[in-house]
C-alpha cells in the first residue's frame, strides 16, 4: 500500500462523504483472562449518533501516523492460508462482513488464543466498504469504480475509573460518588488493516499493522494473531543501521562522517518526499552516500556483504534512520546540535588536550534559561594556541 493509497483512505474515511460505507461493526469486551465478557455485531447506523461519532473516532485512529513507522505492512507466509491460519481466519471474516456469528466467534478466538496483552481491552472491528473512482490519462475522474472491502481491527485498553467528589444540590453537599464504570481509552494501542491496497487493487496476501508506540509494538498480535515474520522496528532500524555504519566504516566513524551521513538521507527523503512509497536506504543507497563523505574504496568493498548480513537483506526505512539533530554524549556532559549547526562544531587540540569546539558567532548565550555573554578574548591578549586534529591522530577521536 502506497501513502497515496493510505491518505486517500484517511481522507475518506467517513461515511459523510458519499462513496465511504461503514457496515457492520463488531465489537467485544474481553477480560485479563482473555475471556470474551461480551460481544455484538450492529450496524453502525443504527447506534446513537454520539456512539457512531466515537467509534468512528477510534477507528480512525487506526490509520494514523506514517507508513513505516506506526504503520507496516506484512505479507502472510504460506501457512497462514491453512484451515485455521490467520489469513484464512480474515477472509472468511472479510466475506461473512460479520454477519455470521460461527466466523465472529472464531475472529475473536485467534485474537484472544494469541494475544499478550497485560490488562483488559475491547475489541473494535468494523467491515468498511470504500468505492474508488478510477483515474484516465490526464488523471480525472473517470466514470469507472469498483468497491474496496475490507476490515479495520483495533485494540483499546480499559481502565476502572476513579472515585469522584461531587457536590450534591439537593442535600446541599459535598459527597463521594464511587467511580465503577471501566473507561475504554478513545486512543487504540494496536489494530490492523485486512486487504491492503496493491496498485489500486486489494491484496489479501498483506495486512497494515498499526502500533501507537511503533519503538514498542505488541509483538504479539503481529507474529501470532496475524501469523506474519515482525521486521525491525523503527528504533531497531537505527539500532542496525548504526551496526552497519561502524562495521563498515570502522575506525574512521568520526563526528563528520556520521553528521555527513545523516544530513544525505535527509537530503534523500526530501528528494523523494512525494514518492508513494516511503523511502528506503539499501547496500546500493548506502555505498552511494558513504562515496560521498569520503569514506575509502576498500571500506565500500565491504557495504554489501555488511549490510545484507545484518539486515537479511531487507531495505531500512529512511525516516527511522535521520536525527533531526545530532547529540554528542560523554560520561558528565551532552551536548545538543540542530541540524543546521552541525559545522559550527569539530573537534580539536587545546594545549595538547583532546577538545569540542564551538564556534560562536554571537556572544549572548543563555545558560540554564538565564540570558548571559561568552567573554572573548580581544586582540593581543594571551590564548592558548588551538591546533585541528592532524589526519594521523585517529585516537583524537570521541
Amino acid at each position: 500500500m502506497n501513502k497515496k493509497e493510505l491518505n486517500d483512505l484517511k481522507k475518506n474515511f467517513s461515511d459523510k462523504c458519499g462513496f465511504f460505507t461503514f457496515n457492520q461493526v463488531l465489537s467485544a469486551f474481553v477480560d485479563s483472562d482473555k475471556n470474551v465478557i461480551c460481544k455484538r455485531h450492529n450496524l453502525l447506523g443504527v447506534m446513537p449518533s454520539e456512539e457512531q461519532e466515537l467509534i468512528v473516532e477510534t477507528l480512525r485512529k487506526g490509520l494514523s501516523g506514517t507508513l513505516g513507522k506506526n504503520l507496516v505492512e506484512y505479507r502472510f507466509p504460506d501457512s497462514e492460508y491453512l484451515e485455521d491460519g490467520a489469513q484464512n481466519v480474515l477472509y472468511k471474516s472479510l466475506k461473512s462482513k460479520f454477519l455470521d456469528e460461527a466466523e465472529n466467534d472464531n475472529f475473536l478466538r485467534n485474537i484472544t488464543d494469541n494475544i499478550e496483552y497485560t490488562s483488559t481491552f475491547v475489541v473494535f472491528a468494523a467491515h468498511c466498504t470504500y468505492t474508488m473512482f478510477r483515474r484516465d490519462k490526464n488523471d480525472e475522474q473517470s466514470e469507472e469504480n469498483s468497491d474496496y472491502n475490507f476490515i479495520l481491527t483495533v485494540f483499546c485498553p480499559v481502565e476502572l475509573g476513579e472515585d469522584i467528589l461531587i457536590f450534591d444540590e439537593i442535600d446541599n453537599n459535598i459527597c463521594l460518588i464511587p467511580k465503577k464504570n471501566r473507561n475504554i481509552s478513545r486512543v487504540p494501542s494496536d489494530g490492523f488493516l485486512f486487504p491492503v491496497l496493491t496498485g489500486g487493487d486489494p491484496d489479501i496476501n498483506s495486512v497494515i499493522c498499526y502500533s501507537s508506540k511503533p519503538k514498542e509494538p505488541n509483538k504479539s498480535i503481529v507474529e501470532k494473531v496475524l501469523g506474519c515474520e515482525t521486521s525491525f522496528t523503527a528504533i531497531g532500524e537505527k539500532a542496525v543501521f548504526g551496526k552497519v555504519l561502524s562495521d563498515i566504516v570502522g575506525d574512521d566513524l568520526d563526528y563528520t562522517v556520521i553528521t555527513q551521513v545523516n544530513e544525505k538521507i535527509a537530503e534523500e527523503i526530501k528528494e523523494h518526499r512525494f514518492d508513494e512509497k516511503p523511502t528506503a536506504i539499501d547496500d546500493i543507497k548506502l555505498k552511494n552516500i558513504l562515496t560521498d563523505v569520503g569514506v575509502s574504496e576498500e571500506k565500500l568493498e565491504k557495504v554489501q556483504k555488511v549490510f545484507n548480513n545484518t539486515t537479511g537483506g531487507k531495505p531500512l526505512t529512511a525516516t527511522n534512520l535521520v536525527n533531526t539533530k545530532t547529540v554528542i554524549a560523554l560520561p558528565e556532559i551532552t551536548v545538543n546540535i540542530s541540524k543546521d549547526a552541525t559545522d559550527k562544531v569539530r573537534t580539536s587540540l587545546v594545549g595538547g588536550r583532546r577538545c569540542l569546539v564551538i564556534d560562536i558567532d554571537d556572544p549572548n548565550v543563555v545558560i540554564n534559561g538565564l540570558p548571559t555573554t561568552i567573554d572573548i578574548p580581544v586582540a593581543g591578549e594571551k590564548t592558548e594556541d588551538i591546533k585541528e586534529k592532524p589526519d594521523n591522530e585517529d585516537d583524537y577521536e570521541l
